[in-house]
This record gives structure tokens, C-alpha cells and sequence, in this order.
């Protein structure tokens, strides 16, 4: 089962993020991104894989966020230079959306 966690930080420049627990490895970065853009139909603006991390910056109603794993916390969707309530609340729906989509 996939729980996502809701955690608030100021830890550089990301304010929001939703941690997808049960779907934390590098290979499940593909399943969660291919659900964003396949199914739930995000677009991809830009997409880095590092050798530690991976990052994907999507666009979903002109909200953009990124999901990205790092191998010390795995996958998370997250908004960047935003206190803001809605992105919050955007960020909350989508990471639910995406987690009613997975199984293990």
C-alpha cells in the first residue's frame, strides 16, 4: 500500500512535499512520472537524472512542480518557491490522485 507523507520544510527552497512511501526506489521514479504524464496528464518541462537523484518539473493547469527522488528519502512531488496555500492544496490532490494508481 502507498501512503503519502505531507511535510513542510525550508530546506532549500522547497516548501511543500508529499513523499510516495511504498514507492521510494529509483525505478519506481518511472512508474510515478509515467502516471503523471500518462494518466493524470501532466506536462514535462524538463527532466535531469543525476547519479544520487532524479528530477522531473511538470505542468498540470499552469501549476508547476517537480517529482524527484533522492536516494536518501525516494520519491516526492514537491513545489518550489511557493508559500502558497493552493500549490499546497494542487500538490495534496495530484499526490493522492497518483497514489490511488499504484499497487504493491
Amino acid at each position: 500500500m502507498v501512503r503519502i507523507a505531507k511535510n513542510v520544510t525550508d530546506i532549500e527552497n522547497i516548501y511543500t512535499y508529499f513523499e510516495f512511501c511504498g514507492y521510494d526506489s529509483w525505478d519506481d521514479f518511472d512508474v510515478l512520472l509515467s502516471i503523471f504524464t500518462d494518466v493524470i496528464k501532466c506536462e514535462t518541462i524538463e527532466k535531469l537524472d543525476g547519479i544520487y537523484s532524479r528530477h522531473c518539473t511538470l505542468k498540470k493547469d499552469g501549476f508547476i512542480f517537480k517529482l524527484m527522488y533522492h536516494e536518501d528519502f525516494g520519491n516526492c512531488l514537491c513545489n518550489q518557491n511557493k508559500k502558497d496555500n493552493n500549490y499546497y492544496n494542487v500538490l495534496e490532490k495530484l499526490a493522492n490522485e497518483a497514489a490511488s494508481k499504484l499497487t504493491k
